[in-house]
């Protein structure tokens, strides 16, 4: 991958970023506006060393919108074959394999879901709250996300990836740890419940 652009102030300890799916979604889907965002991202975080992570569900989410995107859209000129469904197939896998390859998945156990359920207060999409349990797993310090409504109820600092693309070509991504330790975990999760209430926004 190109290094051409070059980093200047690179923290000793890069920053670890967690990519939403539709991140990824972006990046493999050629159909979809935000690709060369996504790639511009990737590049970007390669450079400044930084540390990407995924919710793992967001493997599943990449091979079977990548798998029904791609039937869908050679139907809608020939009917699909065999061999079509194959290729496909091994698209998709080829795309989990590049998520394996320059990302770290994040674990999903039942604290997990349990801190997921309690975002439901604050942001109610399940989905979205295990991304956010995810961050909070992951000790991440950014969250890289194309969904505003879930950016906006982040309880960590959420960027676009344009927006976190210039924040590492200009050296200035925060590298300390923005999480709190497993024995603050609750009091972190009240206080951002706080913030929230009950709102359905």
């Amino acid at each position: 991958m190109s290094r051409a652009r070059t980093v200047t102030g690179m923290p000793s300890n890069p920053p670890i970023l967690l990519l939403d799916t539709n991140v990824w979604l972006d990046l493999f889907l050629p159909h979809r506006p935000g690709g060369t965002a996504a790639a511009e991202l990737i590049e970007a975080a390669e450079a400044a060393s930084a540390s990407l992570a995924y919710p793992s569900h967001a493997l599943l989410d990449v091979y079977q919108k990548v798998r029904s995107d791609n039937k869908r859209w050679i139907r809608q000129s020939r009917p699909l074959t065999e061999m079509d469904a194959l290729a496909i197939k091994r698209m998709a896998w080829d795309f989990v394999d590049i998520m394996r390859r320059i990302a770290t998945a994040i674990p999903c156990d039942r604290n997990d879901v349990d801190l997921a359920c309690a975002f439901r207060d604050g942001h109610d999409d399940l989905e979205d709250d295990l991304v956010l349990a995810a961050c909070q797993r992951a000790h991440a310090n950014y969250l890289v996300t194309t969904d505003a409504r879930l950016a906006s109820h982040a309880p960590l600092e959420a960027k676009s990836p344009q927006g976190m693309t210039e924040l590492l070509r200009s050296g200035r991504a925060r590298s300390t740890s923005t999480t709190r330790d497993a024995a603050s975990d609750t009091e972190w999760l009240y206080e951002w419940l706080s913030t929230w209430g009950n709102q359905d926004s």
